[in-house]
């Protein structure tokens, strides 16, 4: 699997880790939950809270400012990331590893892959680093239906920057520390253009939230509270 990104890692200490940062889900600030899903479809800032010292992340999501959702990530060696809205599952996402969507085809080779799954355990989508095999353009990450037919829209490998079919820059996505002096707290922001008339699924904005978070969650690892992708802790116990 492509760009193992955990080192030095301590499962001794885990072991002894509490969980931390989760405050619980705030209340919603729309009148019913497909008012909150339209708002975090359409919205034109996504954000999302971190915290690079917890092991499992907990977050309200808000859609232009308002609480329209939460995000709760649970388990280490089967890591789960799900949306709620009002307590009741929206959806979750998971590493996936070992389904035909991991495969590689004559043209593509895959990498990192996210699946995402309602409640009822049913694939709704895929987000996965992909590469032309023989290609000079390094890799990106197709969005794709739950029959891994792509969408019409991609971003580029960081998730910073998702174009359409066309080339056109159609959202952007920022990870960083909440101050100068912040060493802990974080923020995740997926923003839309706005003279773009193409609207990303709050699925693949979540998606891109997870690779920009993973990302520089382990350029800032603290060695005392362990945060690893599912192919490296499967690596790590093999």
């Amino acid at each position: 699997m492509k760009r193992e990104r955990r080192i030095a890692v301590i499962l001794a200490t885990l072991a002894t880790t509490v969980l931390c940062g989760c405050g619980g889900a705030s209340a919603i600030a729309f009148s019913n939950e497909a008012a909150a899903k339209e708002a975090l479809n359409t919205a034109g800032t996504v954000h999302f809270d971190g915290d690079v010292k917890a092991v499992n992340q907990g977050t309200d999501i808000l859609a232009d400012g308002q609480v329209a959702g939460y995000m709760e990530e649970t388990g280490f060696f089967d890591t789960k990331w799900t949306v709620s809205i009002d307590g009741n599952t929206w959806f979750y996402a998971k590493f996936v590893t070992d389904e035909p969507i991991n495969g590689n085809t004559d043209t593509i080779v895959s990498a990192t892959t996210y699946g995402f799954y309602d409640a009822d355990d049913t694939c709704i989508g895929y987000a996965q680093e992909q590469a032309v095999k023989g290609g000079s353009g390094g890799y990106y990450i197709c969005y794709m239906d739950a029959d891994g037919n792509p969408k019409d829209y991609y971003s580029n490998e960081k998730a910073t920057q998702t174009y359409d079919s066309e080339g056109n820059l159609i959202a952007t996505g920022t990870v960083d520390f909440n101050g100068f002096f912040e060493s802990q707290h974080c923020y995740v922001e997926i923003t839309a253009e706005e003279d773009s008339t193409m609207q990303m699924d709050f699925m693949d904005k979540m998606a891109m939230y997870l690779y920009l978070f993973s990302d520089f969650n382990s350029e800032h690892l603290d060695l005392s509270l362990i945060h690893i992708s599912e192919p490296t802790r499967l690596q790590l116990i093999s």
